[in-house]
């Protein structure tokens, strides 16, 4: 009998941790990603880097292709402002003699026109070349999942992608 009182206590006193472990609800996605019509694309990178105007330029035509949202050249009509940033991590270097080593990334910052408040964000990271046709490839290989992705975010029901970079990079 001591024994059983003994379990039903601990039974008892676990529960509690047990519901704090137990999976939380989905956050909702921010209404505004289901409903932006009028896209804002703005180039936060560097304008000097030939590589930054041309995903800059890539991923308009991209996100224009898509069909589904009109492009403003003026950020104030817009239902969503997007920034384009390019980013190196701090203390790398760009080039290496292993030309595997990427410490470049794009990313997405998408922003509410009126209030200024970041909504989302998207980053993907993109693989160095020294050639310049291979790093056309690596470009556009970000390119392209960085509008598959917002074309999903941006949706009627919008789908958050993964939590992970989706170009392949060997050394991480």
């Amino acid at each position: 009998m001591k024994r059983a009182l003994f379990l039903a206590a601990v039974v008892l006193l676990a529960l509690p941790f047990a519901r704090a472990q137990a999976p939380s609800t989905t956050a909702p996605l921010p209404s505004l990603l289901g409903s932006a019509t009028k896209l804002f694309i703005g180039n936060a990178g560097d304008q000097e880097n030939a590589d930054c105007l041309r995903v800059y330029n890539d991923f308009y035509q991209g996100m224009s292709a898509l069909g589904r949202f009109q492009l403003v050249g003026d950020p104030g009509q817009a239902d969503l402002v997007l920034e384009l940033h390019y980013e190196i991590a701090l203390g790398q270097a760009v080039a290496s003699h292993d030309t595997n080593s990427s410490v470049r990334q794009f990313r997405v910052v998408l922003i509410e026109p009126h209030t200024h408040v970041v909504v989302w964000s998207l980053t993907e990271r993109t693989n160095y070349a020294l050639f310049q046709s291979n790093r056309n490839k690596n470009l556009d290989e970000t390119v392209g999942v960085l509008v598959k992705d917002l074309g999903s975010l941006l949706n009627v029901q919008p789908v958050p992608p993964d939590n992970r970079s989706k170009v392949p990079h060997p050394h991480l």
